[in-house]
């Protein structure tokens, strides 16, 4: 488990020193247009959901580690094209093989985590990664900054080739990690079982809503700020470091609240309400003290991530058989990137550009209906009896 939060945290270092300076990488340095940049994530984000079921069929075949290090490998080579492209058609390759590995990356994490933990463990062991994945994040942004503030290509480059090492690191590390003999590759089954189970699709579908906090964190909160909150945009950075603060600090606590199915009910359906109160708490910011609202807006909106997360680990869990658990927990992580990366950005930017303010009251209905929505899911029989005696 050790070696496994290690990988974690050398992932996000790399992904952080990415992440905060590849839109002023591909603009300024490659030439690209914005709407270039972003009809390429795009294509990428329709051509990972379609390849994500398929991706964990084959862990379930080949055994869930390998495929984890090959996809590693395989987000290694895209970032290493980055460095050398010099057009759209290059940008979008390069950006469709590590989008792809990127989402399949978090499912099939998921289910390695299974492998190597039992019960309530796996979700301790989940929230411990993610605690270290922020932490990650948080320490390799400041450094991918310092690219910008160079301004120079060759140093651009070289830190995109840094990122592309450290994919290379975390699959050797990765590689290194013994699977227990009985938890290895799955018998070969027949049919995309997945595919039609209406359990995923409905938990999925409830996930899909409550992940459009992130949207509302990277793409609402800047929009609203800056536009009807009358604070200037140096209150971002600040609101940032509270929602990674808490995130840090509170990830592990959270997830002891989901450890059973039953408890995991209760989570979502709390997160639904703590991220409807944070929308509602948001959209008063025409008539309440900005400087007030948004810090406890964010909080709230960091309570209800904290939750929703921890219990959509355990909900996932319990409609993943064992011998299909990589296909499973891949078709459920389909509805976490539609959230997060195709209808939270579109949704949010069409409502408030519609709308204005009442789009938060949109939102605030999205949440709680999401999380109202998962006492009618039904579970399988035996599978969350066993997970609440475990846990």
């Amino acid at each position: 488990m050790r070696r496994l939060l290690g990988v974690g945290l050398v992932d996000y270092l790399g992904v952080g020193l990415f992440v905060a300076f590849s839109a002023v990488y591909f603009t300024r340095i490659v030439g690209l247009s914005t709407g270039g940049v972003g009809l390429g994530l795009g294509l990428a984000g329709l051509i990972a959901l379609g390849t994500a079921v398929p991706i964990g069929r084959l862990a379930d075949l080949v055994g869930v580690r390998n495929t984890l290090v090959a996809l590693h490998l395989a987000r290694a080579a895209g970032t290493a094209g980055y460095a050398a492209v010099g057009e759209w058609w290059g940008f979008l390759v390069a950006v469709a093989v590590v989008t792809t590995a990127d989402q399949s990356v978090s499912a099939l994490t998921q289910a390695f985590v299974a492998e190597l933990a039992d019960g309530a463990d796996r979700v301790r062991t989940l929230a411990a990664y993610r605690t270290v994945a922020n932490l990650g994040i948080s320490l390799g942004a400041p450094l991918g900054g310092l690219a910008i503030g160079l301004d120079d290509a060759a140093a651009f480059r070289a830190v995109v080739l840094v990122n592309a090492a450290a994919f290379v690191l975390v699959a050797g590390l990765l590689a290194t990690i013994p699977v227990p003999p009985a938890r290895g590759a799955a018998t070969r089954v027949s049919g995309w079982g997945a595919l039609r189970d209406r359990r995923v699709w409905g938990l999925a579908s409830i996930d899909t809503l409550l992940q459009l906090w992130l949207p509302v964190l990277n793409l609402g909160i800047p929009l609203w700020l800056t536009t009807r909150g009358g604070l200037s945009a140096s209150w971002l950075g600040a609101l940032y470091a509270v929602n990674t603060v808490f995130g840090v600090v509170c990830q592990l606590p959270a997830a002891r609240l989901a450890v059973s199915v039953r408890a995991a009910r209760r989570c979502q359906v709390a997160a639904g309400a703590l991220l409807a109160a944070a929308c509602v708490l948001l959209w008063s910011a025409e008539r309440a003290p900005a400087a007030v609202v948004f810090p406890i807006g964010v909080l709230l909106l960091s309570c209800g991530e904290v939750i929703a997360v921890s219990a959509a680990w355990t909900l996932s869990y319990a409609v993943a058989p064992d011998d299909r658990r990589a296909e499973y927990l891949a078709a459920f992580g389909m509805g976490r990137s539609v959230g997060r990366h195709v209808l939270g950005p579109v949704l949010i930017t069409g409502l408030l550009q519609a709308v204005g303010g009442v789009g938060w009251g949109v939102m605030a209905a999205l949440f709680a209906s999401a999380g109202v929505g998962t006492l009618f899911v039904r579970l399988p029989p035996d599978r969350p009896a066993a997970d609440a005696r475990e846990a």
